[in-house]
């Protein structure tokens, strides 16, 4: 059972009156868990596991040292709220570093995709205070990964805005930083000493974007004329799988009703059933299309955790590079047991989504769930997002009962529970409301 969270037991402090705390049951996503020190109401995850209490410790946190202000992020002159909302998450994040929660289950799995809708969409400023509230904590490194597939020297400078606000704390003692001492406009000494300290790094680094590609990503300002088409697939023979997975080539044996060998004489008279013979099988399988473009790459270590959950899956990787002709733009991960132990990255574009899956439907086997793991973002030979072929994936997604995922994380839940029934993301599923 896990224990509710008391912030009565962590929160005394001068500047607040004792009273009693309100505590509400929330998810584990990013932004579902907050902390109204006015109304002094807390809404967290109850379970979760380890990500759900450090959820629950960050809430406690601000609990224990953010202020309770009315118009607390309007505090600063000059100052954006929105710089200031990060820069005390920053503070919160750091603090509970120092007191040994490991920051690593801060992420929800989301923080790649966003820093790849920013950096595609050109929103610098929201990317350097994003980049801000999570800086000294792993979901900074899995949020510039999928910047820097679109544009590395973002990534560079939000390293840069890291190392600034660290070499800041870092330099602060424990006490001065979580100071709840009241000190003028209702303020505590924590928070107007060193969130405002913080809070004025970001606007500098706002308001510097690294180079002229700031506004225009580097991927999009090579990318050749739309064509309308998918390229053709051109699959790479030449990697290896060199790699046994565990559990994907050895048969296993199961008890059954009827066979061509009895193996086991004494079931006649122990199993109800009487299931004297034995069936042989493979390790549990599935089929897994990865989009590889961008921010979207398959890691070793992913790659991994796909095969404990299934290690007779199938696994394919794509990604086209935009205007390229014979060149190989997929490439088989894993099949049935073997995978690789260097896999192929990709990090350009779409361009064959359609042809991938045709060519995993045809590696299918009767029964087996065909997992997609894509973000909806289906592009032409050139890289140019096309609604006529997102509604031919649609097609094929409905009619083979494709499961479309956007992270590693739900492509493994999707193959412990098989289904059937078809699931769309992103442009593919706009496709099919936008179809007459």
């Amino acid at each position: 059972m896990t224990p509710e969270p008391y912030p009565e037991a962590i929160c005394g402090r001068l500047d607040l009156p004792s009273a009693r705390w309100t505590v509400e049951a929330g998810a584990v996503g990013r932004g579902e868990a907050w902390t109204d020190l006015a109304d002094r109401r807390m809404r967290v995850p109850l379970d979760g596991g380890a990500h759900g209490r450090v959820v629950r410790a960050h809430e406690l946190m601000h609990a224990r040292i953010s202020p309770a202000a009315p118009g607390l992020f309007d505090a600063f002159d000059g100052v954006p709220a929105r710089s200031v909302e990060c820069a005390e998450e920053f503070r919160v994040n750091h603090l509970l570093g120092r007191c040994g929660f490991e920051l690593t289950e801060l992420r929800d799995g989301s923080e790649r995709l966003t820093g790849r809708r920013l950096a595609d969409a050109g929103d610098w400023a929201e990317l350097v205070r994003f980049a801000a509230a999570v800086s000294g904590t792993p979901a900074l490194s899995d949020l510039l990964r999928g910047v820097r597939a679109i544009e590395p020297s973002w990534a560079r400078a939000c390293r840069a805005l890291e190392r600034e606000l660290l070499r800041v704390a870092r330099a602060a003692p424990t006490s001065a930083l979580a100071s709840t001492t009241p000190s003028d406009r209702g303020l505590v000494d924590g928070f107007a000493v060193f969130t405002d300290a913080f809070a004025r790094v970001v606007p500098r680094h706002v308001d510097a974007p690294p180079d002229a590609s700031a506004t225009t990503p580097a991927r999009r300002r090579h990318r050749p004329a739309p064509t309308g088409a998918f390229a053709p697939l051109v699959v790479d023979h030449a990697v290896v799988l060199d790699r046994v997975v565990r559990g994907g080539l050895a048969p296993r044996r199961v008890a059954a009703a009827c066979g061509r060998r009895v193996v086991s004489p004494a079931r006649l008279v122990t199993d109800p059933a009487r299931r004297i013979f034995e069936q042989r099988g493979r390790g549990p399988g599935g089929v897994v299309v990865v989009d590889q473009s961008g921010s979207m790459a398959l890691s070793a270590g992913a790659l991994a955790e796909l095969l404990v959950a299934a290690p007779g899956a199938f696994v394919l990787g794509y990604s086209h590079a935009p205007g390229s002709t014979g060149v190989p733009n997929a490439w088989v991960l894993a099949d049935r047991g073997r995978a690789a132990s260097k896999p192929r990255a990709g990090n350009v574009g779409n361009g064959v989504d359609a042809p991938a899956l045709r060519y995993a439907l045809g590696r299918r086997r009767v029964g087996e769930p065909l997992v997609w793991v894509c973000d909806g973002q289906v592009t032409d030979a050139g890289d140019h997002a096309d609604p006529v072929l997102a509604a031919e994936c649609a097609r094929l997604a409905l009619r083979h009962g494709i499961v479309m995922v956007a992270t590693v994380p739900e492509a493994l839940a999707a193959l412990r529970r098989p289904s059937r029934r078809p699931r769309l993301l992103g442009r593919v599923a706009a496709a099919v409301t936008a179809s007459p």
